[in-house]
């Protein structure tokens, strides 16, 4: 088992070295400042899963592609700093932004970090797709696909991955927020 688990290790730094060195999301570009005070933006408030709701809206509103939605996601909701620095923040499971919870029963632990869980793995999968992150997050994580975090992390990567097909509109993202994950 611990050799398996040095191998998956050695081949995600290797992947992460050749992510790092593509740079497919990250370039230079800053993230839009969706929290700070300004026209359009709403004040983040009510439970966790309602504010990520909110500041997936606030984003929206300024971000017109889906990969720089996702990127300023990760920012503002879990800490990922863009570009070449988000793998190591992803490694690292980024920061608890906004605590709290409000998640519908099937996704909550118990914790108040499940933002940060769901922001997290929707940004991991704009590197490793949906069935390396998936398999990361079972495997590595320890969250069995039955459990309330499995649950999430599944939710996380459809959502990233239906983003990224253009299959849900950026200006969507945060009506899906509130119907799918939060609790009513």
């Amino acid at each position: 088992m611990k050799l398996l688990i040095a191998l998956v290790v050695v081949l995600a730094v290797g992947a992460g070295a050749y992510v790092v060195i593509e740079d497919p999301f990250g370039g230079e570009q800053e993230p839009s400042s969706a929290t700070a005070k300004g026209a359009g933006t709403v004040p983040l408030r009510g439970t966790a899963c309602k504010r990520l709701a909110i500041l997936a809206g606030n984003i929206a509103a300024r971000d017109r592609s889906a990969e720089q939605f996702l990127i300023d996601l990760g920012k503002q909701g879990a800490g990922i700093r863009s570009g070449r620095l988000a793998l190591i923040d992803l490694a690292r499971d980024g920061r608890n932004v906004i605590l709290g919870r409000g998640f519908r029963p099937e996704f909550d632990d118990g914790t108040r970090g499940q933002v940060r869980h769901f922001v997290g793995v929707a940004r991991a999968s704009m590197f490793g797709g949906s069935t390396l992150t998936r398999w990361i997050s079972e495997n590595l994580r320890r969250d069995p696909a039955g459990s309330p975090d499995g649950r999430l992390a599944d939710e996380a990567i459809a959502f990233s991955q239906t983003l990224l097909a253009g299959r849900l509109r950026v200006s969507a993202a945060s009506a899906w927020i509130r119907q799918r994950l939060c609790r009513r």
